[in-house]
């Protein structure tokens, strides 16, 4: 398995071992420190440093009035059950795909269990009845300093700081547009059963940039760096006529037949496209 391989070449273990682990953690040894150092590296090479674009570093506990105003607060949450013999909890989504190949991902929590009941979708564990689904939150909680009114949130994205600090960076860029604001640090999700070894974790190194231009002067000028780039894309177009699988285009198929409309996002697109070969 490459995970055992990873484990004895010194790239990543599960975090707390001598003390029975904790899933959705992993500490990353002498080449996985080596290796995220150099993903890290030349993300910013490739998107922060070649366009001029601002980095910020900014913490990642937040207060509750942030996430209230971005909408996380309310909307942050997975369907989740649990069954009630062995008490073994399960995203409900994963559940359904595992149990019965069942693509969830959109159901409420009304759809969930009379997808439950009328499949008999049991534990699949023990085989154990299943509970009515629920939203579990999966931002961890926490208080700032000693006053338990003061309830802040681990951040699960890096993106509510760039929008925080828009105004200043702003004003610090001499107001000029188009303007990237770019932030590279953990984050943390509160994940019901992370699973995949380092794919799906409650605590990883988070890399995002926001973008932001002038509509009234939407063009690239590094848009033919990437026009011959290939990328699978599923247009809202498609999706409309109840097509879900995903086609293959080059940059300049989907700007010419407008199925992305803005050339900076095409340019971003083909320029991902490219940083994941590389």
């Amino acid at each position: 398995m490459v995970a055992e391989l990873a484990r004895r070449r010194g790239f990543f273990w599960p975090s707390f071992e001598i003390y029975g682990g904790v899933s959705g953690f992993i500490d990353l040894g002498p080449l996985g420190t080596v290796m995220k150092r150099r993903i890290v590296q030349k993300w910013l090479d490739t998107f922060i440093k070649k366009h001029g674009f601002l980095e910020i570093s900014t913490p990642v506990i937040t207060p509750e009035r942030v996430f209230q105003a971005s909408g996380h607060v309310d909307h942050f949450k997975d369907s989740m059950v649990e069954c009630l013999n062995c008490k073994r909890r399960f995203k409900a989504d994963h559940l359904l795909r595992e149990a019965a190949g069942i693509q969830a991902e959109a159901f409420s929590l009304e759809q969930i269990e009379r997808t439950i009941n009328d499949r008999q979708i049991r534990c699949v564990e023990c085989g154990g009845q299943l509970s009515k689904p629920d939203y579990f939150s999966t931002m961890f909680r926490t208080t700032t300093g000693p006053y338990s009114e003061a309830v802040a949130y681990g951040r699960p994205e890096a993106a509510q700081g760039m929008f925080v600090d828009f105004k200043r960076v702003y004003e610090a860029s001499r107001e000029k547009m188009p303007i990237a604001i770019a932030q590279v640090g953990t984050a943390l999700r509160n994940e019901i059963s992370p699973r995949q070894g380092p794919i799906r974790l409650r605590e990883f190194t988070i890399m995002e940039f926001e973008f932001f231009y002038d509509p009234a002067e939407p063009s690239c000028p590094y848009i033919n760096e990437v026009k011959g780039n290939e990328i699978r894309i599923l247009p809202l177009q498609l999706r409309n006529k109840g097509i879900e699988e995903p086609i293959t285009a080059t940059i300049r198929q989907v700007l010419d037949e407008k199925l992305v409309l803005s050339e900076w996002f095409a340019y971003f697109m083909g320029l991902s496209q490219q940083f994941m070969l590389d």
